[in-house]
C-alpha cells in the first residue's frame, strides 16, 4: 500500500537532463570536485556559457532527506460512506545518490534511491500498524529501491534554474518483486542544487501484496499514486 521509493527520489535520478548507460573517463572524473553548473557549458539566457563548449565532468548528488518526502496516496471506501475517501501516508526516512555527468549532453550514470517503509505514517495508527504488519508487511520487507535506466522527452537545451518536465524510468523493487516503473517528473538545478517532484501509479498486485480488507467495513481499491518530492545536493568527491 506504500511501495515508496528509494528516492528509491525518488527518490530520484530526476536531475537526468539525459539519461544513458555510459562510463566516465579518468579525465571525465578528474574535474568533478567544484564549480556551479554555469561552469559546466549549461546554457544562460538561452546562450553558451564561455563560448566553446567545455569537457563534461561527473559530479554526485546525494539527496538531503531532511528537505524531501515521499507519500502514498490510496482510495478507502467505508462500508457507511457512499463516497470514497483519500489515505495519505509519508515518510522522509529516505537515501539516495547518483552522478551526473554535466556538460553539453548531460546524463545521469550511476544511481541509487531507497525509502524505508516502515516509517511510514498516516492518520491512522492502526492503518500504519496493519500496513507493517499484515498488509504490505514492511517490518519484513523494511524497504523500497528504485534504479533508474532512462530518462524520456527531455528538451535539448537547458537554461539553468528552469524546471524541466521528463518521464524517468526504471526498476522499482518491493516485497522482493522487481517492475518497471516510469515517473512523471519535473526538476530544477540551480547551482549545487537539484529539487523536484516525481509521480507514479501502481498495482499493489504487482509487488505481490492484495489490496487492504477489514472484514468488509473497510476497503482500498489497488491503487496506489506515489510522489516524492526532493532536493539533492553536490557532494566533494
Amino acid at each position: 500500500m506504500a511501495a515508496l521509493l528509494p528516492f528509491s527520489i525518488f527518490l530520484l535520478a530526476l536531475t537526468a537532463v539525459g539519461c544513458a548507460q555510459s562510463a566516465g573517463s579518468a579525465e571525465t572524473r578528474a574535474g568533478a570536485s567544484s564549480g556551479t553548473m554555469s561552469d559546466y557549458g549549461f546554457i544562460q539566457g538561452n546562450q553558451p556559457v564561455g563560448g566553446a563548449p567545455l569537457p563534461s565532468v561527473m559530479r554526485t548528488f546525494r539527496v538531503m532527506p531532511e528537505q524531501s518526502e515521499a507519500f502514498y496516496e490510496v482510495q478507502e471506501r467505508l462500508f457507511m460512506l457512499p463516497a470514497p475517501s483519500k489515505a495519505v501516508g509519508r515518510t522522509t526516512t529516505m537515501e539516495g545518490e547518483f552522478q551526473l555527468i554535466l556538460g553539453p549532453e548531460p546524463r545521469l550514470e550511476g544511481n541509487r534511491f531507497r525509502v524505508d517503509l516502515r516509517t511510514l505514517t498516516s492518520d491512522s495508527a492502526r492503518r500504519d500498524r496493519f500496513i507493517r504488519e499484515q498488509w504490505l508487511e514492511s517490518n519484513l520487507y523494511p524497504f523500497a529501491d528504485f534504479t533508474a535506466t532512462q530518462a524520456q522527452d527531455l528538451p535539448q537545451r537547458y537554461v539553468e534554474g528552469e524546471e524541466v518536465p521528463f518521464k524517468l524510468t526504471g526498476d522499482m523493487t518491493i516485497r522482493d518483486v522487481t517492475r518497471p516503473l516510469t515517473f512523471d517528473t519535473r526538476a530544477a538545478l540551480t547551482a549545487n542544487t537539484l529539487a523536484g517532484t516525481a509521480t507514479t501509479f501502481l498495482l499493489m498486485r504487482d509487488f505481490g501484496f492484495d489490496p487492504p480488507e477489514i472484514l468488509g467495513a473497510v476497503r482500498v481499491d489497488d491503487g496506489v499514486t506515489l510522489t516524492f518530492r526532493f532536493m539533492a545536493e553536490a557532494i566533494e568527491g
